[in-house]
């Protein structure tokens, strides 16, 4: 099995088409939400378009499956380890290293959510710091049970996008220690949509997710805490 830090020397080097994928994931898919989608999508709400948020949630799950299933479908095409995209298990001792360091960041957040759910004061600070972000909240409980699909996906897609194939992709070019800084601040910058603001917050959030894979060897810890 490949260590992540035999990814850099890993026998099948990105192709043509590996490349043209991650102009379009790590480039372009930012830019198209940022300049396009998600204006679009505040005005929808602003306006009291009925469905607004929904059709969102539901936009945002076909298009990261459909991005998960490309990188996945250039895996198979090329024949390439599952263990180098991180998919496996790991040794068992890394894995429960992962979920151990999973659990004890879920117990910290979950810590953190009562604080806050206990207190006003703290609920409205809370609420200020989403910022653009306010808009993508759920308002009704359909729309709070599709947000919960959307957030399932994110953790699953964009673990195996960005812990996972761009990893491997920017791995190729810098080696490990150069590609994980690469890869987190790639995945801040797929949230500008959100703002500047978001980008570093989303940027340290992947690092922290970066260092559970590479304690776990797996992508399935940080899919848990994701």
């Amino acid at each position: 099995m490949l260590s992540f830090e035999d990814l850099a020397s890993a026998k099948d080097a990105p192709v043509a088409l590996d490349h043209v994928f991650f102009v379009a994931l790590a480039l372009l898919s930012p830019l198209v939400d940022r300049v396009w989608l998600y204006p679009r999508f505040v005005r929808a709400t602003q306006a009291g378009n009925p469905g607004a948020r929904s059709r969102f949630y539901l936009s945002g799950i076909l298009t990261l499956w459909g991005l998960a299933a490309c990188a996945l479908a250039l895996w198979v095409a090329r024949h390439r380890s599952w263990s180098t995209l991180r998919l496996g298990s790991g040794t068992p001792l890394r894995l429960g290293v992962g979920l151990a360091l999973a659990g004890l960041l879920v117990a910290l957040l979950r810590s953190q959510r009562r604080a806050i759910l206990s207190r006003p004061a703290a609920i409205e600070r809370v609420r200020g710091l989403f910022g653009t972000a306010g808009p993508l909240l759920p308002r009704t409980p359909s729309e709070l049970r599709r947000f919960a699909w959307l957030s399932i996906t994110a953790g699953v897609c964009e673990e195996t996008l960005f812990r996972g194939y761009l990893t491997w992709y920017v791995s190729s070019w810098t080696g490990l220690v150069a590609a994980v800084p690469i890869v987190s601040v790639l995945f801040g910058f797929a949230h500008i949509y959100l703002g500047r603001a978001h980008v570093l917050r989303t940027s340290l959030f992947g690092a922290v997710l970066a260092a559970i894979v590479l304690a776990s060897g797996s992508l399935w810890p940080a899919m848990i805490v994701h």
